[in-house]
């Protein structure tokens, strides 16, 4: 007799996206940086903020990051340049790319560079939770599959 096991599908893994996390909040827009702050506590996560990619950077070079929310329109080095460097340094990093523009060129660009999504600003709390929670979940198959924990 054989036996069948179920395969899980994307509902099933991000519904076991990790409980606690580290995210970092890039965004030179103090107002929606403390408004993305309070809502990220909120689910339970810890969260350190950045308004630029230099002050970014300071924080990757000092802990590891589960999850990065990014803003493209920084100060001096923009956003989408920074994801690069960011990758580079920990490519387990889960980045969702946030921006005021609806340009679906810059979001391909974010995701072949490697942003795990693309948000357009404003966004309902709902969705970037969701949007976090998939960010965790496919961080979390990352470290599993080079860790060697995955088939």
């Amino acid at each position: 007799m054989t036996t069948v096991s179920k395969k899980l599908g994307w509902k099933q893994v991000i519904a076991t996206a990790p409980g606690s996390a580290l995210v970092l909040i890039v965004d030179d827009n103090a107002e929606v940086r403390k408004s993305l702050e309070r809502l990220v506590k909120a689910l339970g996560y810890e969260v350190k903020a950045a308004a630029s990619a230099e002050a970014a950077d300071h924080w990757l070079g000092a802990e590891r990051f589960d999850v990065m929310m990014l803003d493209i329109e920084l100060p001096k080095m923009k956003g989408l340049e920074f994801l690069s460097g960011a990758l580079n340094r920990d490519p387990e990093l889960a980045v969702v790319m946030l921006t005021g523009v609806d340009d679906p060129k810059v979001a391909i660009e974010c995701i072949e560079q490697g942003a795990r999504t693309y948000l357009v600003k404003p966004v309902e709390a709902e969705f970037w939770q969701m949007a976090l929670r998939d960010a965790l979940a496919v961080r979390k198959l990352l470290v599993e599959r080079n860790s060697g924990t995955v088939s």
